[in-house]
């Protein structure tokens, strides 16, 4: 029979995921392939001199608006309700504390350059060169981080008695398999249509590479997936492969065994050294009293043909306000919805109609690194079908006596509103409980805990947006253009949505609007 690429492109995505598929779709010229990253809009300097902008939000869409107009000339106020910047981009350290809508929690953990958390964004992909390209500019040292590990675990209670399964065990066991599969169907003839005997041959000697085959393409384990006995001395032992019906049972081939193949994850990624918090930090720092903190806006108006932003002093009360030629609007819609402002009625739909994703962390510190120790995993992530979903292994700190654990980090809808509704100190016993099943007595070395819902964080209220088809079809366009004096950026402003670029491409969009829209003016 012939192969059409319908059935190629359903094949490689049934053996190897969606990432797979896509890729597949991408070499042929399916799908369009992104231009690489431009840069910020060109603006010359002084261009903005006598223009007032001010930009709703510091997070890292805010901050970099600010940053580019403030190049070019233009007077810039950045309103930031918090009394830090930064926005999403957080680390959380000794004496920190952190406030949702009906607590507050204190960090108590002991002081030290690697020990931290990032209860938001916690890696760069090498593709995000926005943000990347940022960290050069403003001198945020970065390193390379950990983020799947073949070292680490996959635990399902579906599945092998809910015992956890070495990832490189997991991972190899099932591309063993699908190759055995596969080199069955070329035996049997099933491809010989389209591909010569040639062709044959040479798939064959490829799917005995890919999936560690005999030459009867057989699978019967291989070291690729870990070793009964390691060798030393002695010769070492291969470990049995993983039985494959229980691997079909399991959740892993869904997403968790081609987590490195998506085109925002990798195995190895970056962070800036001592957290992801020191990139907002350092902007704050150079933007200076550019940034005003603690400073939360109540109306947003027209006036003639910009715009009257009032805001309140958190601390005092004391009511303020300015005029601005242009505003950036950075709040999350989560935020925006209940900021009294006179936008048309097709903004305002399209901002009540964004969802965002209920996330949550938990943290512990460790007083012993027992996942170096005795399980010999140095940084990556472990994954459960408990609620805690991940365990996150820091790299920051290898070998060094204590470390931040990351506990859970949760972006199901129903799990994240639950774990939102509970308790802080439910939150962090059901996280250890959770956690038993992939590391067992691993509460022993666990204290401390923090855990962050992002639905209850105060000017946030959620964790990233999630566009629908039809709601991105609807609206996204209109609320691109902005409404009159006032242009919208942040992540949900992306098609880049829960990544810092997309807060970095949104912010460069607004800017270069303005831009243009000034040079009109003026001609």
């Amino acid at each position: 029979m012939s192969l059409s690429r319908r059935s190629l492109i359903n094949a490689v995505g049934r053996a190897g995921g969606v990432a797979a598929a896509y890729r597949t779709m991408a070499a042929m010229g399916l799908l369009p392939v992104p231009a690489a990253y431009a840069g910020p809009p060109d603006l010359p300097i002084g261009s903005g001199r006598g223009t007032k902008v001010v930009i709703l939000g510091a997070g890292i869409a805010g901050m970099v608006a600010a940053w580019e107009l403030g190049r070019a000339g233009y007077d810039c106020t950045v309103l930031e309700a918090r009394k830090r910047a930064g926005g999403r981009n957080w680390s959380l350290r000794a004496g920190d504390e952190v406030l949702e809508t009906d607590s507050v929690q204190h960090v108590r953990w002991n002081i030290g350059e690697h020990l931290y958390f990032n209860p938001g964004p916690a890696r760069l992909p090498y593709n995000h060169q926005g943000i990347l390209s940022y960290c050069r500019d403003l001198g945020v040292p970065l390193e390379v981080m950990c983020n799947d590990n073949r070292g680490a675990v996959m635990q399902d209670d579906a599945a092998f008695s809910g015992a956890p399964q070495l990832n490189r065990a997991v991972v190899n066991d099932a591309h063993g398999y699908v190759a055995e599969l596969a080199g069955k169907a070329v035996d049997h003839g099933l491809l010989d249509a389209p591909l010569t005997a040639e062709d044959g041959e040479r798939l064959r000697g490829f799917l005995r590479s890919m999936g560690a085959l005999d030459k009867d393409l057989v699978y019967r384990g291989s070291s690729r997936a870990g070793w009964a006995v390691e060798p030393g001395a002695a010769m070492g032992q291969h470990r049995q492969p993983l039985d494959f019906r229980q691997l079909l049972l399991s959740d892993f081939w869904q997403g968790k065994i081609f987590f490195g193949e998506f085109s925002t994850q990798a195995a190895t990624m970056l962070q800036p050294v001592g957290g992801m918090g020191r990139i907002g930090q350092t902007f704050a720092r150079k933007l200076g009293p550019v940034i005003t903190t603690g400073a939360e806006v109540t109306h947003l108006r027209r006036e003639g043909d910009g715009a009257r932003v009032e805001w309140k002093d958190v601390t005092s009360g004391r009511a303020q306000s300015v005029l601005a030629d242009w505003v950036i609007c950075t709040l999350p819609f989560t935020v925006l919805r209940s900021l009294d402002a006179d936008f048309a009625a097709p903004t305002r739909a399209g901002i009540a109609a964004l969802d965002y994703i209920p996330a949550g962390k938990i943290a512990f510190q460790a007083d012993r690194r027992f996942w170096e120790l005795d399980e010999s995993i140095y940084g990556g992530i472990s994954w459960t079908s408990r609620d805690i979903t991940q365990i996150w292994y820091p790299t920051a700190g290898i070998d060094k006596p204590k470390g931040i654990l990351v506990g859970a980090y949760i972006w199901d809808d129903e799990t994240g509103r639950a774990f939102a509704a509970k308790p802080i100190a439910k939150r962090l016993s059901d996280g250890l409980a959770d956690g038993e099943h992939v590391h067992a007595g691993y509460g022993r070395f666990l204290s401390q805990g923090v855990a962050v819902s992002w639905l209850k964080v105060p000017y946030s209220l959620g964790a990233w947006s999630e566009w629908t088809r039809e709601t991105r079809e609807r609206h996204y366009a209109l609320l691109q253009k902005g409404d009159g004096p006032v242009l919208f950026a942040g992540e949900h402003m992306s098609w880049i949505t829960g990544w810092q670029e997309g807060a970095v491409r949104s912010a460069q969009f607004a800017v270069g609007q303005i831009a243009e829209r000034v040079r009109a003016k003026k001609t």
